[in-house]
Order: C-alpha cells, then structure tokens, then sequence
C-alpha cells in the first residue's frame, strides 16, 4: 500500500494532531505521536465515506504503518485545548487547479457529512443537550460561527452568526468560502493572513473547516453508537 503523508501539530504541553496531507478532515489528535497516530488509523474507516462521497478513491490504512511522517510542527496553547492551531509548510505552496478542486471537493463532503449526521437526528432532539458538550443545534451554530472565521481568513470581515437564519448563513458562508477557494490565484506562493490568533492561507482555512466538520459529525455518531 502507498504511504500516506502525515504531520504533526505538537502542543506545548505534549498533545499532538495527526493530519493525512492529502486528505483534509482526517485528522485525530492524541496525547503523544503514537497514540495520535494510532487514532487516525481507526477514523479510516469513519473517513472512507467521505472520500467516496468527494468522488476520490481511498484505502484504509490497516496500521499506522502505512503512515509516513513527513513533518513536525510546534503547536500552541490552542493546539493543547484541542484544535490544529498552525501552518504547515503544506499550507504555503502554491495552489493549482487540481488541488483547489480536491480541497473543495474534501470539504463540501465533510460539510455534507455532519449534515446527514445532523439531519438523521429527528427535529424534535436537536435542542436537547446532552451531559456533556452542545446540543447538535448548538454544535451547528458553533460550527457556522468557526466557519466565518475561516472565511474571514479569505479576507471578509468576520461577523456574528444569526441563530434565526442559520441554514440560509450556513450556505451562504459555505459558498462564499467554496467560492474565495475558487479564486485562489494559481501557481502563487500565498501571503498569510493574520487574523483572530491565526495565520491563514486558503489551505489552512479549507482543512481547518474540514477538520471541524468532521469532529463533530463523528461526535454525533459516537452519541448515536454509529
């Protein structure tokens, strides 16, 4: 089996993400390398459908072996707290139209992931939160709320979300976002963005939003024994 390229995002106190490069939104952390690692091999599963729903063919790593560590980064407190905090050197390569194509088709899965999963949830529990952590009402609006800031990170002014609108912002952003992508000039190193505690390329933003996605889509499916 091919390897699959992965980096390390390691926090200040010892936690660490584990991000396959070529495929944003399968990213796991761990409380050191080894465990992150072995984490990404058992969301392989979770993750094929999702290539399969971008239209992109995916094997399941059967070990960690089949990784290959190509890159290891300092983290920060953020990436401790339990979210993937800093550029990779990925992130500054220039795009071309094939990558910006892959990107977009990797994240409007994710998206669509957490949909289904959101979706499957009848009407009437969504508001209920459970003993832990947010309603799945909640967790949309959490995620809408990090998605513009990832698309602030494009440019656009960040603004508050507007829980009596959520589904027609929740396009909306998600557009715009599919859309600044889009508009990535080819062939160009990018010039970071520094905004709200971060530093952001198209890149980063894409695999941010995707990583988002999923960890709370598979949150919800752990609730619902999935």
């Amino acid at each position: 089996m091919e390897k699959i390229a992965v980096a390390l995002e390691i926090g200040l106190k010892g936690r660490v993400f584990a991000q396959a490069l070529n495929w944003i939104g399968w990213c796991r952390a761990g409380k050191d390398e080894v465990s992150a690692l072995h984490q990404l091999v058992i969301a392989g599963p979770r993750y094929a459908p999702v290539a399969e729903r971008a239209g992109l063919p995916f094997a399941i790593p059967p070990s960690f072996e089949t990784f290959e560590v190509v890159e290891r980064v300092a983290g920060t407190a953020t990436t401790d707290f339990g979210a993937p905090a800093v550029l990779l050197s990925s992130d500054s390569k220039p795009l071309v139209e094939a990558d910006i194509e892959r990107l977009v088709s990797l994240l409007t899965a994710c998206w669509s992931t957490f949909d289904e999963v959101l979706y499957s949830i009848p009407a009437v529990l969504r508001d209920k939160k459970p003993e832990r952590g947010r309603s799945p009402e909640a967790m949309r609006l959490h995620l809408l709320e990090a998605d513009l800031t990832h698309l602030s990170g494009f440019g656009p002014a960040y603004r508050r979300p507007d829980p009596a609108r959520i589904a027609e912002q929740e396009a909306e952003v998600r557009e715009q976002i599919v859309a600044a992508l889009r508009a990535v000039q080819r062939d160009e190193e990018p010039v970071p963005r520094r905004k709200h505690g971060f530093s952001w390329t198209p890149r980063f933003a894409a695999r941010r939003s995707a990583w988002h996605a999923l960890d709370h889509a598979w949150e919800l499916q752990g609730r619902l024994g999935k």
